[in-house]
C-alpha cells in the first residue's frame, strides 16, 4: 500500500467530517413523517477471516535487541470490541428509513501463539509456546444506511443496510506468551499500515418509547494484507458482529 503523509491523513479526515455533517444536514431537512436522533452503545466479536488469517501462528523473538513481532498478527479468533455512535433516522410516511451513524469503535481480533522463533546472535532456536496476540483497531466510522419500519403496537422492528466506512486511527499489537523454557515473550508494533476499511452492513432493531435494542454483521471488502508480494496470494478480510443499545434522545 503507498505510504500516506500526515497533511493527506489530514485531509481525508477533514474530508469524512465534513461529508458526515453535510449528510446529517441533509436528512434533517428531508420531507418525512419524523426524525429520529439517537445515541448507541454497543459490544460485539471481531476477527479476521481469509486464507491468509490464521487461528494459531508463533512470535519471531530477537533477544538481542529484546523486540519480537507476531508473525500474522490477523487472527481468526474473536475478540471482544465495543463503540458509541450517534445516529440519526428519517422515518417516511411509508415507514422507509433513511438514515447515517458516526461513531468511534475500539475492535480487537485474537490469534494463539503456539511457538516462538528466536534467534540469541549467533544461532537460532525455537520453543513450544501458549499465548495469545491482540490486535487492536481505534476506528471513526461512518455509516449510511436505508431500512424499512414495520410497527407491532407500541415496538417497532427497523430492518436496515448500508455500509461501515471506517477511518483506521491506530492499529496496534500486543503479543504474550509463555515458551516451554518457562520464559516470557511479548510483543507490542505499531500495524498501522491501514487508513480505511469498506464494510457492507446489515442490522435489525426493535424499539420500545425510547429505549432499542439491534443487532447487526459486517463484512470487510478491503484486503489488508494487498500490500503483500510474491507468487503467493494473500487475503485477510474484516468481519464484526455487534450487538448494543439504543436511547432516543431527541
Amino acid at each position: 500500500m503507498p505510504n500516506v503523509s500526515g497533511n493527506q491523513k489530514k485531509i481525508i479526515k477533514m474530508r469524512l467530517i465534513f461529508l458526515t455533517l453535510l449528510a446529517f444536514l441533509i436528512l434533517i431537512n428531508i420531507s418525512g413523517q419524523k426524525t429520529e436522533l439517537n445515541i448507541s452503545l454497543n459490544s460485539g466479536l471481531y476477527s479476521y477471516s481469509g486464507i491468509s488469517a490464521q487461528s494459531a501462528t508463533s512470535i519471531n523473538y530477537n533477544d538481542q535487541t529484546k523486540s519480537g513481532y507476531t508473525n500474522n498478527s490477523y487472527g481468526s479468533k474473536d475478540g471482544i470490541c465495543y463503540g458509541l455512535s450517534l445516529n440519526i433516522k428519517r422515518v417516511t410516511t411509508r415507514n422507509f428509513i433513511l438514515g447515517l451513524a458516526i461513531g468511534y469503535e475500539s475492535l480487537r481480533s485474537k490469534v494463539s501463539i503456539d511457538r516462538i522463533d528466536g534467534y540469541n546472535g549467533t544461532s537460532t532456536y525455537q520453543y513450544g509456546a501458549t499465548g495469545h496476540t491482540f490486535l487492536n483497531n481505534d476506528n471513526l466510522n461512518l455509516n449510511p444506511f436505508l431500512g424499512y419500519r414495520i410497527n407491532v403496537k407500541a415496538i417497532s422492528f427497523d430492518l436496515s443496510g448500508g455500509f461501515d466506512i471506517a477511518y483506521i486511527l491506530k492499529s496496534t499489537e500486543n503479543g504474550n506468551a509463555t515458551a516451554t523454557n518457562g520464559i516470557k515473550y511479548s510483543t507490542t508494533l505499531d500495524k498501522t499500515d491501514r487508513s480505511f476499511d469498506f464494510r457492507p452492513r446489515i442490522q435489525f432493531s426493535a424499539d420500545y418509547k425510547r429505549y432499542g435494542l439491534y443487532v447487526g454483521y459486517s463484512y470487510g471488502l478491503i484486503n489488508y494484507m494487498m500490500w503483500a508480494k510474491g507468487d503467493a496470494v494473500f487475503e485477510v478480510y474484516s468481519r464484526l458482529f455487534r450487538f448494543g443499545v439504543t436511547y432516543e434522545i431527541n
